[in-house]
């Protein structure tokens, strides 16, 4: 278990080139139907939380403080000039339930260097949208100063909506990722355009994800620190 978490080299090459690499399998080593239930059970009629007890208990067990955080805050100081603390993190438990329109095609950078998107209930449904996370790695440079990365947010924001992304899945410039491998994505969340599909009405399960962010370079009342503020109300 230490050592899921444990970068290889190759990996953060990926990481660093690409700006995406996929982890292990996750269910391998975790039993994820117990998650999911205790998850679904805290999160009642939430869509996000940041105090569900259940994912801080899943974060634990991946030791994800002890493994992945010092290897991303060297790399966050080496190669993208971060001066800010290792504790700089906003781990989040994101439940979409079939149907829910809100949380359709909103694409956006996160604030955080990086970002770890854990699955934990993946619903599956033939010709279904399922609620795939869609990314387009290297969609942008890091920003430097703050108002380059809130441009840069405005800017991109022509491309939250479905037939604009589908355009870029189809220019390959986006990839689809539907997470039926159980494998987490670690991006470079500043750098990465992503999103998800809907949630067809027809699908009997909720769709729960962990997203991890480590590394908020932005000033404390920067865009990220002020959205994060309303999301958490």
């Amino acid at each position: 278990m230490k050592k899921y978490l444990n970068l290889k080299k190759i990996e953060i090459d990926k990481l660093l080139e690409e700006g995406f690499v996929k982890l292990s399998p996750i269910n391998k080593i975790l039993n994820l139907e117990i998650f999911s239930k205790k998850i679904s059970s805290e999160m009642k009629n939430l869509t996000f939380s940041t105090v569900c007890k259940s994912h801080e208990e899943l974060l634990n067990k991946l030791n994800i403080h002890e493994s992945l955080s010092p290897i991303l805050f060297e790399i966050a100081k080496k190669y993208f000039n971060y001066k800010g603390d290792i504790e700089n993190q906003y781990h989040i438990v994101r439940m979409v339930r079939p149907g829910d329109t809100k949380e359709q095609y909103r694409a956006h950078f996160d604030s955080h260097i990086f970002t770890l998107v854990i699955p934990i209930k993946i619903p599956v449904s033939k010709n279904k949208e399922q609620g795939e996370l869609i990314l387009y790695p290297n969609a942008r440079k890091y920003p430097k100063i703050e108002v380059e990365n809130m441009l840069g947010k405005i800017y991109f924001k022509k491309y939250a909506n479905k037939s604009s992304m589908s355009k870029l899945i189809k220019k390959k410039y986006a990839r689809v990722e539907n997470f039926e491998d159980m494998r987490p994505i670690l991006f470079t969340g500043v750098t990465t355009l992503h999103t998800n599909r809907f949630v067809d009405p027809t699908i009997k399960e909720n769709r729960i994800t962990i997203l991890a962010h480590f590394f908020d370079p932005s000033p404390k009342y920067g865009i990220g620190f002020i959205l994060r503020k309303i999301r958490n109300r």
